[in-house]
């Protein structure tokens, strides 16, 4: 009995290290990416930059003089060549799994397919598809990763939020695989611009910005740009999401009408038998008047009736004329042919091959319904009591 009791207690001291973790890292051990740039290197190689947070350094503002972060780059034959290239210049072993942006160069999605960061993104079982993805127009992505933001600590965690506070949230690295490899869609990239901005009287300071978005073909590659306005409306028509405020002239161009948009979405319909005659974009939205220097009584019902007709109107002017720009592209950014294909399928085999001269070719007519809910707490715009003035 004594002897089983020695022999248990030995394997028991014998298990305890055994069942123990050996490759287990501690968190003061690990480098956290925040954010990724990819850059076009010479001679064909890949520039890869890693926003790498500091943690005991995030306290406190934003603005002070103390680094809250490192960027470190390398070059390679592909992300993960540059990536191990990046490691062997830390003391921490790099950890992408905390990711949230990857932003790309405009001279590396010209130069490159883009898509040679899908199968680095879904096969390593570190990273995620939740990362947000947008390219840098006119500079690097690397320079984006070091420029300081007057109010995040992190200008990925600034870029990201921007993004996500004006409604733009289908901008994965996961919605641009389904984007680039669905055969009637094509990727729609959002880019920022480097801006001086006049922050304090005696200087101005260098801050990305949303500035529109890039319309990519089915090579994955630059067919054109859309400003901010003409994304909006393309982001709002491919049933994204989109800017929720929208300002219009009025028709005699005295004044203008501020508008807020709530439960923005779009409806596609298709007429025809064996074969899509037309297809038929409408878009839905409620809208919120909170702002009105015209001089209409926004009390009558009659004025109620005119706006609400002008409104839907002009956005509908507005959403066909930028249809009209991506369709001469013929890079169907709004997924139209992913409509056709479900409601048309033998017909949609013999056109998904040459998808891009068919969407030139189809005829797509926009349209808005957009309900006035409200034109806030006030009827008639303020006026001076002119009988008041004269006393």
């Amino acid at each position: 009995m004594i002897r089983f009791a020695l022999l248990a207690s030995a394997l028991l001291l014998l298990a305890v290290p055994a069942a123990g973790c050996t490759d287990f890292v501690e968190p003061n051990q690990l480098a956290f990416v925040l954010g990724s740039g990819l850059d076009a290197a010479e001679d064909g190689l890949i520039e890869v930059s890693h926003q790498i947070v500091i943690p005991s350094r995030l306290k406190g503002s934003s603005s002070g003089k103390v680094d809250q972060y490192v960027v470190m780059s390398a070059k390679g034959k592909n992300l993960y060549d540059a990536s191990q290239k990046i490691q062997l210049k830390l003391s921490r072993r790099l950890m992408t799994s905390h990711r949230i942006l990857i932003a790309c160069g405009e001279a590396f999605v010209k130069q490159n397919d883009i898509g040679l960061l899908y199968d680095k993104v879904g096969r390593d079982p570190t990273n995620n598809l939740r990362d947000t993805i947008l390219m840098i127009r006119g500079g690097t992505a690397k320079e984006f990763l070091m420029r300081r933001h007057p109010m995040e600590s992190l200008p990925s965690v600034a870029a990201e939020k921007e993004l996500q506070i004006n409604g733009l949230r289908k901008f994965s690295a996961r919605q641009l695989v389904i984007d680039s490899l669905a055969g009637g869609t094509r990727p729609l990239l959002p880019f920022f611009r480097i801006e001086n901005v006049e922050l304090r009287p005696d200087s101005r300071t260098p801050v990305s910005a949303l500035s529109g978005f890039a319309v990519l073909n089915e090579q994955r590659r630059i067919q054109g740009y859309l400003d901010d306005a003409e994304g909006g409306r393309a982001v709002w028509m491919s049933g994204r999401g989109s800017f929720d405020a929208v300002t219009l002239p009025w028709k005699d161009t005295k004044g203008t009408l501020s508008f807020r948009l709530t439960h923005i979405r779009r409806k596609l319909r298709a007429a025809g038998g064996q074969a899509p005659g037309r297809v038929e974009l409408t878009v839905q939205a409620q809208a919120y008047l909170l702002e009105n220097t015209t001089a209409l009584d926004m009390a009558e019902v009659d004025n109620m009736i005119a706006v609400q007709q002008y409104l839907n109107a002009e956005v509908r002017k507005q959403l066909q004329g930028t249809m009209d720009k991506v369709r001469g592209w013929g890079s169907d950014v709004f997924g139209i042919g992913e409509y056709l294909h479900r409601r048309y399928p033998y017909w949609w085999k013999t056109h998904r091959t040459d998808w891009d001269n068919g969407f030139k070719r189809l005829d797509v007519a926009v349209e808005a319904k957009i309900h006035l809910r409200s034109v806030g707490a006030v009827g008639a715009p303020y006026k001076k009591n002119e009988e008041r003035a004269w006393r």
